[in-house]
């Protein structure tokens, strides 16, 4: 058996910044399988059951087969389409970090992450995170969570199956 050196342990702020995008990008997903329910008129704590094993980008791409059958509402559709495709970046750079090989960087508060992705042109690289890289994915989570709660209240989404009133209606 191989002898390993124990692994460096990562800067605390690094990873306590880590620990909150993971802890948003939760409430994140669940606004997006709230969304799903009420286009599907389904009972929210059903779907969050259905919804627990299926990834977000494929309950995103749900969504948007469902609204293209709304044609009738294309400029509301485009607005939630915008802010879904907002949600496909974040969970791109969310996932680099999440699943991304850690080590602690040269400098204090970075570490060094490598990343694999075959969907780009440079399939492993290796990137310099700052505590301001993950402040910043942390505050773009926060903000479209804001985002979608507005946008929400506005379309009337989400809303248990019979009711016309969004559950964020005041």
């Amino acid at each position: 058996m191989p002898n390993l050196a124990p692994a460096e342990p990562l800067d605390f702020e690094l990873a306590s910044r880590l620990g909150r995008i993971v802890v948003r990008w939760a409430s994140l997903e669940y606004w997006i399988s709230l969304l799903l329910s009420t286009l599907l008129k389904a009972d929210h704590g059903g779907m969050i059951v259905v919804t627990n094993s299926v990834a977000v980008s494929v309950q995103s791409k749900w969504i948007r087969i469902l609204l293209a059958g709304h044609a009738h509402e294309g400029e509301q559709n485009k607005r939630v389409v915008q802010l879904l495709d907002r949600a496909d970046d974040l969970r791109a750079e969310r996932n680099e970090l999440v699943h991304g090989i850690w080590e602690p960087g040269h400098e204090a508060h970075t570490a060094q992450v490598q990343t694999a992705n075959l969907d780009r042109a440079e399939i492993i690289r290796t990137r310099l995170v700052t505590i301001r890289d993950l402040d910043e994915l942390l505050d773009e989570i926060n903000e479209w969570i804001s985002d979608y709660i507005e946008l929400g209240r506005e379309l009337g989404f989400p809303r248990r199956p019979g009711e016309a009133q969004s559950i964020l209606a005041d």
